[in-house]
């Protein structure tokens, strides 16, 4: 489970009232791995979510025994929506023995989707390819290794259940450190906005001037201060997973010439490696175009291969770009390169 406290507390709120329906095989999961994820049952129980445990497995049996040895509350219930519900109104763990039930099979779907289950978590033999999120229009093109089970998983969120997790169960503690964190360590397909890049709040301020803190420590972004960013609030635009802050970027206008800067562009270090930054400079290239700007350009030291690798950026002289960001970068000392794009003739 991660370690930063504050990235767990931020889903507490999100998950309580949720209904999580999972799905395991208490024969087949190694015995620890088994013990600590029912464990992790207490801990989602105590903040709030509503838990339907469904065994497919030869070892319900064991289940049972645990969970009486344990703090969990819980009642055996069968797929009957109106009994599993009065179940968790009682704040208890509805668990279904279906030794042989398919893991994503029809009816299991259909009575997930009647729930109203906000994720539907499988335990699976091994780990599944595709990356930790994975929304459900990729999926459904997805080729090659896992096909078929993310083939599946996108048909489940069209069926009603915003959120399939796939899970290796012999990683010990699985559960926490998947639901626990942005990214995970499993793959999920959502169909909901698990992502997404919108303008900034003002709310969002604090959080990105916290997030930029270290790139500005290490020089590689401008200092900027709440003033700054508050009186030029149409300029930004944030990136959140889960509702969660993780990357920004900036889109400055100028009008002489007629260009814009793209600007403080940011990830969380813990969110890097994930294409982020590309669909923050995307999202901003965008807005440049509804905008009727002709181009953009972009100043870097570290990031230059980035953009010129990634994102088809040319190199260009720094006279080209507005007098007053010359003499800005000038003042800085710092040594940055200048690339440009065209956007719109």
């Amino acid at each position: 489970m991660q370690s930063d406290l504050r990235a767990v507390l931020q889903y507490v709120p999100f998950f309580r009232g949720k209904t999580f329906v999972l799905v395991i095989d208490a024969a087949r999961m190694p015995e620890l791995a088994l013990a600590e994820s029912l464990l992790d049952l207490i801990a989602l129980q105590q903040i709030g979510v509503n838990l339907v445990l469904v065994s497919i497995g030869n070892g319900e049996g064991q289940i049972g025994h645990l969970l009486i040895d344990g703090e969990l509350k819980w009642q055996s219930a069968e797929f009957e929506k109106d009994h599993v519900k009065s179940i968790l109104d009682r704040g208890q763990l509805a668990l279904i023995e279906r030794p042989g039930l398919e893991s994503l099979g029809d009816e299991l779907v259909e009575f997930s989707s009647s729930l109203g289950a906000f994720k539907l978590i499988v335990f699976l033999s091994e780990q599944v390819s595709g990356g930790n999120a994975i929304s459900s229009e990729d999926a459904r093109k997805w080729k090659g290794e896992g096909q078929g089970l993310l083939h599946r998983a996108a048909e489940v969120c069209i069926l009603g259940v915003p959120r399939v997790h796939l899970l290796n169960e012999n990683h010990q503690g699985v559960l926490m450190d998947e639901l626990f964190s942005n990214e995970g360590v499993g793959v999920m397909v959502y169909a909901d906005d698990y992502l997404s890049i919108r303008a900034i709040a003002p709310e969002d301020i604090a959080e990105l001037l916290a997030m930029v803190g270290r790139s500005i420590r290490d020089a590689h972004l401008v200092p900027r201060s709440y003033e700054e960013i508050e009186n030029a609030l149409d300029d930004f635009l944030v990136m959140t997973i889960d509702g969660n802050v993780v990357g920004c970027v900036a889109l400055h206008c100028s009008e002489d010439p007629r260009c814009a800067e793209i600007a403080c562009l940011y990830v969380k270090q813990s969110h890097g490696g994930q294409g982020y930054g590309q669909l923050l400079v995307k999202a901003a290239e965008q807005q440049a175009l509804e905008l009727g700007i002709p181009w953009v350009f972009a100043l870097s030291t570290r990031a230059i291969d980035f953009f010129l690798e990634q994102l088809g950026y040319q190199p260009c002289p720094i006279e080209v770009i507005p007098v007053c960001r010359q003499e800005r970068l000038r003042s800085t000392g710092r040594e940055s390169l200048v690339v440009r794009k065209t956007i719109s003739s």
